[in-house]
C-alpha cells in the first residue's frame, strides 16, 4: 500500500538528493573585486546618467516641434467619428480626456487653433 505523504513532507520527495545544488544565503560565497565595483560606477555615472539626459533633451525638444505645427486637416471619413449616443458627460460629445488642440469635434471642428 502506498503511503500518503503530510503536506509539509511532499516538497521534500522533488529536492531530495539536491543539498549540494541547492544553498542557503549563508552557504553561498561571492566575492565582489573593488575592481568591478569601480567599473560598473564609471559606466554608471559616465555612460548610462549621459545618454538618459540625451534622451530626455531629445524628448523636449520633439514635444517642442509638435507644439509649433497647427493641427491636422480634420477629412471626415464616413466610418470615422460615429456617435450612436452621446457622452454621459458635459455637453455629450467631448470625450472623457479631450484636448481641445489634437481632438476634432464633429460639427464643431477644433476649438483652439495657433
Amino acid at each position: 500500500m502506498a503511503r500518503i505523504l503530510k503536506v509539509g513532507q511532499f516538497g521534500h520527495t522533488f529536492t531530495r538528493g539536491m543539498e549540494e545544488y541547492v544553498k542557503t544565503v549563508e552557504q553561498r560565497t561571492h566575492h565582489i573585486s573593488e575592481g568591478s565595483i569601480k567599473l560598473w560606477k564609471s559606466i554608471t555615472f559616465f555612460v548610462a546618467f549621459p545618454i538618459i539626459g540625451l534622451a530626455m533633451a531629445n524628448c523636449y525638444l520633439k514635444h517642442q516641434e509638435e507644439h509649433s505645427k497647427p493641427p491636422p486637416e480634420f477629412v471626415h471619413y464616413p466610418y470615422l467619428k460615429i456617435m450612436n449616443k452621446p457622452f454621459p458627460w458635459g455637453d455629450g460629445k467631448h470625450t472623457l480626456f479631450h484636448n481641445p488642440r489634437i481632438n476634432y469635434i464633429p460639427g464643431i471642428g477644433y476649438e483652439e487653433h495657433h
